[in-house]
């Protein structure tokens, strides 16, 4: 059985764009933790501690870059919903390569919040149905 409410992880090594981000996350969904990584080595750390239903991960990171950390991911479990991020939207290549290695989607940088919420919802509402979290925990009776 799943969690209540949707764990998501914020990875980006721009304190500016994770404080953007989890601010308009969580000022539209009331109902979800939030963890913040500001590179691939914190976020996998964070990936194996919590395992979030979806990671918001920017693509170029000093260290793990996101297509290393995205590979991670998906070897341990492709049901999570990776939205892939970066400014540097000319490579169709790269874009490619994300969506084939398993992203859910992907939001190019400097982003909307209306975009961002749309994709965020769209991945924890996929991550719901397969009964990933929105399970009430059954009360244990102790004797």
């Amino acid at each position: 059985m799943g969690r209540q409410y949707p764990i998501m992880l914020i990875v980006d090594d721009s304190d500016s764009f994770r404080e953007f981000a989890r601010h308009h996350i969580k000022t539209d969904i009331k109902f979800i933790t939030i963890l913040l990584a500001k590179n691939g080595v914190e976020c996998l750390q964070m990936y194996k501690q919590h395992k979030p239903d979806v990671i918001l991960l920017d693509w170029k990171m000093p260290g793990l870059d996101g297509i290393q950390v995205l590979k991670a991911i998906m070897r341990d479990d492709a049901r999570t919903k990776v939205i892939m991020t970066t400014a540097y939207t000319e490579d169709q290549e790269l874009l490619n390569q994300m969506m084939v290695l398993g992203a859910f989607s992907f939001v190019p940088k400097p982003m909307q919040r209306v975009n961002l919420l749309k994709v965020v919802a769209d991945a924890l509402r996929e991550r719901k149905n397969i009964g990933m979290y929105g399970q009430i925990p059954k009360p244990t009776i102790s004797k």
